[in-house]
């Protein structure tokens, strides 16, 4: 039996096309076997969000050829999209397929292997219709399925090079939603992320239009799980409607991911953000206000082209004020192709380096703070398919805080309520309660 490994970079919305790829595979006949294992074919969907992000995809494919130089080596995704000239140079890639062809693997698969140079077929990712629905049983290795109801983006941000890999934002319809939701239920999944590039959008391009929260409704009317999560959402698409719904449905995961990516309404404006830092804060200041323990992350972006130290320190002391529970720390790196890559009033490295750390810091501080919160409490807790060398088991509670339940005969995919003990180290021990 042909063996075939699976390697991905990058977003949630990689990992469901990963995982549907795989899927794909395993139907036509393929054994997937773990990355680290040597394989006949080797597919890495790959990522273009940094320029390190385009580093560490070919690093993946150059250890792929590592470990077996016979093998077919295929290379997928955002990189794979719009640098396919840089993968053609590695010797040994055999096929590279762009954002749009990539869910057509099998198809490509079945073409001769050029001997001379690398097949590419990447086309206008702008001119890709109604996104595929990825049709899928299970989510292997996972306690959470992730499902993809949204892809490309609109936005143009002068940092980012996803609308050039994924072209226009463009919503699933809500029939194959529901239909995905109803397989991962079948499936036993106890929590569905909804994941998208531009998550917000969704229903923006359908005909009758729609948004966000109405797919939720749908979903809890017709077939809820026992929890609902959210990737990310921007600041401006974060509505009282929203709120209010995370507020009174306890299956909808009180936990919002907001991109904040810089303080200074200066920075803002050049990296073609379209909000202020005081609508920020008071968006983040009012959620936590509104929804009962809500978790609210927030991604930031240091040394963009003109941070100067007080558009740093703007960004640091608007962090440091608000309420959140955690943050991603980002150092900037110019990406090819974007407008952020030739602007002018460029950070130096050691200063960025810098920066990020004192941004790391504030990051542990914030999850440190908002842990102790919740000492003394209760709270539901999906436990995960990980368990301790003394018997205790790895989850994460409704508003993204990692768990260990440290007692009773508890499984995998179970989801408990547990009494919050006491911090150790980055999560919390927690006590399951009797009668979950």
């Amino acid at each position: 039996m042909t063996t075939a490994a699976l390697g991905t970079l990058g977003c949630k919305v990689n990992q469901c096309e990963t995982a549907y790829l795989g899927e794909r595979l395993r139907g036509a006949g393929y054994r997937i076997v773990p990355f680290s294992r040597r394989a006949d074919i080797y597919c890495l969907n790959t990522c273009a969000v940094t320029a390190r992000a385009a580093t560490e995809s070919r690093q993946l494919i150059r250890r792929a050829l590592r470990q077996n130089p016979g093998a077919r080596v295929v290379a997928t995704g955002c990189y794979a999209q719009v640098a396919p000239a840089e993968i053609a140079c590695i010797p040994g890639v055999s096929l590279i397929l762009g954002s749009s062809e990539k869910l057509a693997l099998l198809e490509y698969l079945a073409d001769p292997v050029s001997a001379a140079a690398p097949t590419i077929r990447a086309g206008d990712p702008w001119a890709t219709g109604v996104p595929q629905p990825l049709v899928l049983s299970a989510f292997a290795g996972r306690t959470r399925a992730f499902l993809k109801i949204q892809d490309g983006c609109d936005a143009r941000c002068s940092y980012c090079i996803v609308p050039q890999a994924r072209g226009r934002s463009r919503s699933i319809p809500a029939a194959p939603v529901l239909d995905q939701v109803e397989r991962f239920l079948a499936g036993g999944f106890q929590e569905i992320v909804l994941a998208g590039i531009h998550l917000g959008q969704w229903g923006h391009d359908l005909e009758p239009a729609r948004d966000l929260i109405s797919l939720i409704a749908d979903i809890f009317e017709r077939y809820p799980p026992p929890r609902l999560r959210l990737s990310s959402l921007e600041p401006g698409e974060i509505t009282g409607e929203l709120l209010d719904r995370m507020a009174s449905e306890p299956r909808l995961c009180p936990h919002l991911h907001v991109p904040l990516q810089s303080g200074d309404a200066a920075i803002l404006g050049r990296m073609n953000r379209t909000y202020h830092p005081l609508f920020y804060r008071d968006l983040v200041c009012d959620a936590v206000t509104r929804v009962p323990g809500l978790a609210v992350g927030a991604d930031v972006l240091v040394g963009f082209p003109g941070e100067t130290e007080a558009c740093f320190f703007n960004t640091y002391r608007l962090l440091e004020s608000l309420p959140l529970a955690y943050l991603h720390v980002f150092p900037f790196s110019p990406r090819p192709g974007t407008p952020a890559a030739v602007m002018k009033g460029r950070v130096p490295l050691p200063v960025i380096r810098t920066r990020s750390a004192l941004l790391r810091q504030l990051d542990r501080a914030k999850r440190l703070a908002f842990m102790r919160r919740f000492v003394g409490t209760v709270r539901p807790v999906l436990l995960e398919g990980r368990s301790t060398a003394d018997g205790g088991r790895l989850g994460f509670s409704d508003n993204y805080i990692p768990v260990l339940a440290t007692s009773g005969d508890i499984g995998e995919n179970r989801l408990i309520l547990a009494r919050f003990e006491k911090i150790e180290g980055t999560r919390v021990l927690a006590t399951p309660l009797a009668g979950d």
